[in-house]
């Protein structure tokens, strides 16, 4: 006698809508690991920052992460910390100074490192984009009219000074303007310093954020474990 069997179909649905469901819980899992540790990475750095007296810079470092967009998509969820306004911006370059430590120099042909005081503005509109003032874009731009001519003084071999004669500033913001006539509202002064030199500066390091993102790095495996062992957690995922 030929003995058959009816194959049990369902047992294997079962099985692989259990199959599917794991999967989806283990991205949701992924999701929420990541965006957490990258969110605990930003709070470490900017505690670290804030904590060695550089509390401005802590608002410069930015997170994101899957769980963040509209429509998350892709098989490898992720979550980041970067410098808000790019790695080569201010802020960019000074992250990277304070946590791995630098020498900085002047750029290719120039001598010294300026920095303009409160007297002029810290960034100008010029070429058609937002820069920050230099000597050499002061005197490309209107700013020689409308606060004067920039006289060079070298104060020691490693720095220098830049000067305006004959301005008046603002008693509030101290910010100068050329001297034209007589005014009651704003303060005569003989000269100003408009810039400040060097020909280098060194940064030792501050902080460790790389120390930081490793550190919380090597818990995503626990909370992804937190997230589904928690069944509010996944309710809400």
């Amino acid at each position: 006698m030929r003995l058959t069997a009816k194959p049990n179909i369902q047992p294997m649905k079962a099985t692989t809508a259990a199959a599917e469901q794991y999967r989806k819980d283990l991205r949701a899992a992924a999701i929420y690991a990541t965006n957490k540790a990258s969110l605990e990475t930003q709070r470490g750095v900017q505690e670290r920052i804030t904590s060695t007296g550089l509390g401005r810079l802590s608002r410069a470092v930015g997170q994101t992460s899957t769980a963040r967009q509209r429509n998350p998509g892709g098989n490898n969820p992720y979550g980041v910390i970067f410098a808000k306004g790019g790695d080569d911006s201010l802020a960019g370059g000074a992250l990277e100074s304070y946590t791995r430590g630098s020498t900085i120099r002047p750029g290719p042909g120039k001598v010294w490192l300026a920095f303009p005081t409160a007297a002029v503005p810290r960034l100008v509109t010029f070429a058609g984009r937002r820069q920050r003032l230099t000597p050499e874009i002061y005197m490309k731009s209107g700013l020689m009219q409308s606060i004067g001519r920039l006289e060079f003084r070298p104060i020691g071999g490693n720095r220098a000074i830049w000067v305006v004669k004959k301005v008046t500033v603002s008693p509030k913001t101290g910010r100068a303007k050329a001297a034209a006539g007589r005014t009651r509202s704003r303060i005569p002064q003989k000269e100003i310093v408009a810039f400040v030199g060097i020909r280098v500066t060194r940064r030792a390091q501050r902080f460790d954020k790389d120390g930081v993102a490793a550190f919380y790095a090597k818990r995503v495996p626990g909370y992804m474990a937190e997230f589904l062992n928690d069944p509010q957690l996944r309710r809400r995922a």
